[in-house]
This record gives structure tokens, C-alpha cells and sequence, in this order.
């Protein structure tokens, strides 16, 4: 009984740190409205304002599935290019490191963030009842931040009696890299977001259940599995934008595969250098997620147009190609 108990409180803390997450960014659009709209649509052909519109955009949503759909959504109405798209797009995946990074710091005594995240909370609660609707959604956010620690405090408090589960100690412990990347694929594509997952490995690490060589690769596979709500989210739209939620994908499985054989082969090294700087096992993950993001930016950003068009050859509208090709025949029967 207490094990299903406990399960219950899991998957509470779980559900709290989503609706944490949820409230944050759901807030935050709607605050910010037309204003990052403006800000989206003023970014320019170059490619390094797009990337830090990106993240700094990404960083005050807290969700780079929602920075994306926005993006697809302004490529569709054509007031983004599919190559301004896709700078910002690289930018959402660093800006969405940030809230492993808060939550990285839950695990310092110096800086007791769940209970500070607490105490926010309930003055958000009152901000809450003002009738001026920012001061609304700013309680709102607040409430959101408090939700998400509270959450990740209820979690590990409650993960910790799995530890003697064989099954569970599988998922997160076992020796395969590929196993390892699948597992962060299909967990983040459920969940639906890349930071959740990192939130959710600090914790496990925390309580002795997950490695840092382990999350190395579940972070890869996390990258990719978020990409799933974005294409869906494109199916209904121009080609622009489902070129722009391909670039996404393609993107996050480039970087994915750049870093998945050097890893296997300098897993100890790479460990001891992040460890070096890092301080603890929780800011090691933190800071492996932001770190692998920005080389992967860095990597292909100066290689973005032949990526870009690389894109473009092979995420074609075969009914529009199609209707090209006869109206060339019967201007040539002509």
C-alpha cells in the first residue's frame, strides 16, 4: 500500500510541475500579447538576432514548444521567412535549458529555491484577486513558479522508495547509450517537454537513480522527442511551416547524432570537465543540457543556408509540384 501511495504522490508531483510550467508560459504569452508578437516579426535575415530572439523569448515563455508553434504559426501567416524561422528556432532549444538550471539550484542548501518558490506562490495567490489583468498574470506566473518547486519537492521526496525496483532502476540506469536516447525520446515525446525531463533526471540523480554519463544520452534523446507537438502542430499549415517544424526535428537529430559516438567514446572525460566546473551532480546536468544546445547552435549556424535548403529539396509539396508540372506540360502542348 504505501508503494502505491507513493506512486500516487509521483505522478501528483508530476502533474503539479506541468501545471507549473503550464501557468508560466500560458501567462507569459498572454502578457506579454502583442509585444512578442513585434518582436518575432522585427527579427531580420540575420541569423544571430534570431537566435538570441529565441532564447531570450524562450527564457520568458519557459517552453520552447510554445516559441515554435508561435514561430509556425507567423511562417504560415508569411510574416516570418522559413529562414528567420529557423534562427529563432535554434535559439528556443537553448532559452528552454533555463528552467533545468532554476531547478538545478533547488539542490543547494545556500539557496533553498522550493521554498522561495513557496513563498512566491502565495503572493502570486494574492496578486491573483486584482482586477488589472497584468497584475493578474503576473500573480498568475508567480503561482506558476511555485507550483513547478513544489512539484519537483513532492517528486523527490516520493522517487526515492523506487530505488529497489528492477524495472524501474532500467529505465534511467541501465548501460546502453542507444537505450538510453530511445528512453529520452519516448518519455519527452509523452510529456512533451525537453526541460520537464531534465528536471525531472536532476531529481532522480539526486536520490542515487540516475548518472550523469546516463543523462548525457537521455538528454539527446529528450531533444528529439520534443519535436513531436511541433509537427503536429504544422500538419495543417503552408509549406513554409512545415518546412519550419522539419528544421526543428532535423536540427535537434543532427546534434543528436554529431555528439552521440564522442560521448560513447569520451564519456569518463567529458564527466570529469564538467564536474571540474560544475560543483555537484545536479549542476552537471543543468549544465550539460544548456552547453550541448549552444555547440549544436554554434555548429550548424554558419552552415545554416545550405541547411536550410537542404530542407527545402527534401520537404516539398508534392501537390503543388505536382500542379506545376502539368501546367508545364500544357504550356508546352501549346
Amino acid at each position: 500500500m504505501y508503494i502505491v501511495e507513493q506512486a500516487f504522490l509521483l505522478l501528483g508531483g508530476i502533474t503539479l510541475f506541468l501545471l507549473g510550467l503550464k501557468y508560466m508560459s500560458e501567462n507569459t504569452e498572454k502578457m506579454a500579447g502583442k509585444k512578442m508578437k513585434r518582436i518575432l516579426q522585427g527579427v531580420t535575415r540575420n541569423k544571430f538576432l534570431g537566435v538570441m530572439t529565441g532564447t531570450c523569448v524562450t527564457a520568458a515563455v519557459q517552453s520552447g514548444i510554445a516559441t515554435n508553434i508561435i514561430v509556425i504559426g507567423f511562417v504560415n501567416l508569411e510574416a516570418l521567412t522559413f529562414y528567420q524561422a529557423s534562427a529563432v528556432i535554434m535559439g528556443a532549444n537553448i532559452g528552454t535549458t533555463i528552467t533545468a538550471q532554476l531547478v538545478s539550484l533547488s539542490g543547494n542548501s545556500a539557496f533553498d529555491i522550493t521554498a522561495f518558490g513557496s513563498l512566491l506562490a502565495f503572493a502570486g495567490f494574492i496578486f491573483s484577486f486584482f482586477k488589472n489583468e497584468k497584475l493578474k498574470c503576473v500573480g498568475n506566473i508567480m503561482i506558476g513558479f511555485g507550483m513547478l518547486f513544489v512539484g519537483l519537492e513532492i517528486m523527490s521526496d516520493s522517487i526515492s522508495c523506487f530505488k529497489g525496483f528492477e524495472w524501474f532502476r532500467n529505465i534511467f540506469l541501465v548501460d546502453n547509450p542507444l537505450v538510453l536516447l530511445l528512453n529520452g525520446l519516448f518519455i519527452t515525446a509523452i510529456i512533451q517537454s525537453s526541460s520537464a525531463i531534465t528536471s525531472i533526471m536532476i531529481v532522480l540523480a539526486t536520490n542515487g537513480l540516475l548518472s550523469f554519463e546516463n543523462s548525457m544520452f537521455i538528454i539527446l534523446g529528450a531533444n528529439i522527442g520534443t519535436c513531436l507537438a511541433v509537427i503536429i502542430a504544422s500538419l495543417n499549415k503552408n509549406l513554409g511551416a512545415r518546412r519550419a517544424a522539419a528544421f526543428n526535428l532535423y536540427f535537434n537529430v543532427a546534434g543528436s547524432l554529431l555528439f552521440f559516438i564522442p560521448l560513447i567514446l569520451f564519456t569518463k572525460d567529458i564527466s570529469g570537465a564538467f564536474m571540474s566546473f560544475s560543483g555537484n551532480l545536479e549542476r552537471e546536468i543543468a549544465n550539460f543540457h544548456t552547453l550541448f544546445n549552444i555547440a549544436v547552435t554554434l555548429i550548424i549556424l554558419p552552415f545554416l543556408k545550405p541547411f536550410t535548403r537542404f530542407i527545402e529539396l527534401t520537404v516539398n509539396d508534392k501537390e503543388s509540384k505536382k500542379d506545376k508540372n502539368q501546367k508545364n506540360q500544357r504550356f508546352a502542348a501549346k
